[in-house]
C-alpha cells in the first residue's frame, strides 16, 4: 500500500507540473496574442477604416457594411461573422486547435471597437495608407500567428472550404479575398479602392512572413564536384561551416559525383565561391535564397518558437 501511495504521489506531482507548464504556455501565448491584437486594431482604426481600404477577409466585409450602416461596429461584425465558423470548426477540428483562433478573433475584434474613439483617424494619400496600414496589420497578425493564434475570418473559412470541398487552402483564400476586394470597389464606386486594397493585402502578407521568419540572409550553396575532399576541408577549416555530402549522378554523362550542401550567411557567399574555385575550378555551384535556417550556428529552436 505504501509503495502504491508513493507511486500515486509521484503521478500527481508529474500531472501538476504538466498542468502548470500548460497553464504557463497558454498564459504567455494569450498575452502575446493580446499585444498582436492591439497592433492589428490600430491598423484598422488608423488607416483602413478612414480611407475605405478593404484588404480582403472579414475585415474587408465589415468595412464595406459599416459604410452603409455606421451603427454596426466593425469589430462586432467581424466577431458575429466568425461565430458560425467557430461552431463548424469545433465540430471538425476540435477545441485544442481552435483555442488560439477563438482568443485571437475575440481580442482583435473587441479591441477594434474599444480603441476606435482613441486612435487618430489618418486621412492621407491612399498609397501611404495601404503601405503603413498593411505593414502594421502584418506585424499584428504575425505576432498573433507566432503565439499559435489567428484572427479567424477567411483563414478559418478557407480551411472549412478545404475540408468540405477539397479545394486547396491557398486557392480558397485567394478566391474569397478577390471577391471581397472587388466588392469593395463596387460598393465605394471606385475601382481604385480595389486596387489599393490589393496593395494593402500584399504588404500585409509579406510583413506577416517577415515577422514569423525574421530577416534571414542565409544562402544554401550546392556544390557538385568530382573532387569533394579538398572542398570539404577548405569549407570546414577556412569558413568554419558544416558540410552535408550527397551522392549524385550526371544525367547526361552517367558519371557519379558528389553534391556538397553548405548553408552560410550572406556575408560568406563570396568567400565560399573563392574557396570552391580554388579547390576545384571545374565544380558546379548553385546558390539559393533561404527563408529560414534553424540549427547549430544559426537560429536555435527556442528562438524560432
Amino acid at each position: 500500500m505504501r509503495l502504491f501511495g508513493r507511486i500515486l504521489k509521484r503521478k500527481r506531482k508529474r500531472n501538476f507540473a504538466k498542468h502548470k507548464e500548460s497553464f504557463k504556455f497558454i498564459f504567455i501565448n494569450t498575452v502575446i496574442i493580446f499585444i498582436g491584437s492591439i497592433i492589428y486594431a490600430i491598423s484598422v482604426d488608423m488607416f483602413f477604416d478612414p480611407n475605405h481600404i478593404a484588404p480582403g477577409g472579414f475585415i474587408g466585409i465589415a468595412i464595406i457594411i459599416n459604410h452603409y450602416f455606421p451603427f454596426l461596429k466593425i469589430g462586432t461584425m467581424i466577431l458575429l461573422m466568425n461565430i458560425p465558423l467557430f461552431v463548424i470548426g469545433l465540430k471538425r477540428i476540435g477545441w485544442h486547435f481552435l483555442y488560439g483562433t477563438i482568443i485571437g478573433t475575440i481580442l482583435s475584434s473587441v479591441l477594434i471597437d474599444i480603441m476606435a474613439p482613441y486612435v487618430p483617424s489618418i486621412h492621407t494619400d491612399m498609397i501611404l495608407a495601404c503601405i503603413y496600414g498593411g505593414f502594421i496589420m502584418g506585424v499584428g497578425i504575425g505576432i498573433i500567428f507566432k503565439a499559435y493564434g489567428s484572427t479567424g475570418g477567411t483563414d478559418l473559412l478557407a480551411q472549412i472550404v478545404y475540408d468540405y470541398t477539397g479545394l486547396p487552402f491557398s486557392q480558397a483564400m485567394m478566391v474569397i479575398d478577390v471577391i471581397i476586394i472587388i466588392a469593395a470597389g463596387i460598393v465605394f464606386k471606385d475601382i481604385n479602392i480595389s486596387l489599393y486594397s490589393v496593395i494593402a493585402e500584399l504588404v500585409g502578407n509579406k510583413t506577416i512572413d517577415i515577422v514569423q521568419s525574421g530577416f534571414t540572409f542565409s544562402k544554401a550553396v550546392y556544390i557538385i564536384t568530382e573532387h569533394p575532399e579538398p572542398i570539404k576541408e577548405s569549407v570546414l577549416t577556412e569558413i568554419g561551416r558544416g558540410v552535408t555530402e550527397i551522392d549524385a549522378k550526371g544525367g547526361y554523362t552517367g558519371r557519379h559525383k558528389k553534391m556538397l550542401l553548405v548553408v552560410v550567411p550572406h556575408t560568406q557567399v563570396s568567400k565560399i565561391k573563392k574557396v570552391v574555385r580554388d579547390a576545384d575550378p571545374d565544380s558546379f555551384i548553385i546558390i539559393a535564397e533561404l527563408n529560414e535556417v534553424i540549427g547549430s550556428g544559426f537560429k536555435s529552436m527556442k528562438e524560432r518558437i
